[in-house]
Formats: structure tokens, sequence, C-alpha cells
């Protein structure tokens, strides 16, 4: 994989969703940690909103909005 194959990725938006999940998460880990917040609930907070991200990837995999197209025909 060269480099130019990887710049690619930046142009996705299912990995910048990722990405950006991935960061929140992180930092919302970091500060339950250092506030000495219960894990045990922030986990119910990443195992609730997980889905939502997944159907969010799903859907662009398998329908991308920018391919998106108002047909009269689609009945």
């Amino acid at each position: 994989m060269s480099i130019v194959d990887f710049k690619r990725f930046f142009k996705s938006k299912r990995f910048a969703m990722i990405i950006y999940v991935m960061i929140a998460w992180f930092i919302f880990g970091i500060l339950a940690i250092i506030y000495r917040a219960d894990l045990g609930g922030l986990s119910a907070y990443f195992a609730s909103l997980s889905p939502f991200v997944i159907g969010y990837i799903y859907g662009e995999t398998k329908r991308s909005s920018n391919n998106y197209c108002e047909c009269e025909n689609q009945l």
C-alpha cells in the first residue's frame, strides 16, 4: 500500500466517521478516568451509541450519500 492509496482513505466519509468517533470515545474515556467517573456507565454509553455509528457506516457502504438521486421513477 503506497502513500497515494492511504490518502484515498481520508476522502472517505466512512473512514472519517470511524476516526472521529474513536477520537471522541478516547477523549471521553480519558476524562472519565481522570474525573473518576463510573466506567460501567461509560461503557453502557459507548455500547448504546455503537449501533448508530455502525448503522451509518453500513448505510454508507450499501448506498453512499454521494450517489443519491431523486428520481421520479423510484416508486
